[in-house]
């Protein structure tokens, strides 16, 4: 691995629910450092998912990122994530995470809903969706979970985990 996970991704990929073998959907993931280290631990039997709107920063992932993407570990997707589908016949992801994503940190609550409906989709019933909003990440329900929503709204789950 070229460069350093930073001290604020390691704490994230640490908090994540990552075992050899899943497949995890990382939104927003450009430049691919954090996917990297996801793609270590999933190992060659799983595979991460870069998801991002910023087609330099998709070119900027395949190239930090072009050892995991030749062995067929790592791939990339240019789209909005709440626009965003999967290609046709792909499996479905058991765990979604996303790091400084308006869209799904509260910076763009008009497209919240949408966003969550697509990363949905894109998850295995059992799928689980993280993001940073929380000391390092928050769980979001998803329609799809079978946990009930706590009740609290976007902005409390903005302030921070449940304790």
């Amino acid at each position: 691995m070229g460069e350093r996970l930073s001290a604020r991704l390691r704490r994230v990929v640490d908090a994540l629910p990552l075992e050899p073998g899943i497949r995890v959907l990382e939104i927003g993931g450009a430049p691919g450092a954090a996917a990297r280290a996801v793609a270590e631990i999933v190992g060659e039997s799983g595979h991460v998912l870069v998801l991002d709107r910023s087609a330099k920063g998709i070119a900027l992932t395949e190239t930090h990122c072009a050892d995991e993407i030749e062995r067929g570990v790592l791939s990339v997707l240019c789209a909005e994530v709440e626009s965003f589908a999967l290609p046709p016949g792909s499996e479905r992801f058991d765990v979604a995470f996303a790091c400084r994503v308006g869209v799904l940190d509260g910076r763009h609550p008009d497209r919240y809903e949408a966003a969550l409906a697509r990363i949905a989709e894109a998850l295995s019933p059992q799928g689980r969706l993280f993001v940073d909003t929380g000391d390092p990440l928050d769980e979001v329900p998803l329609a799809h979970s079978r946990a009930r929503p706590s009740g609290r709204s976007q902005r409390d789950r903005l302030a921070g985990p449940v304790t």
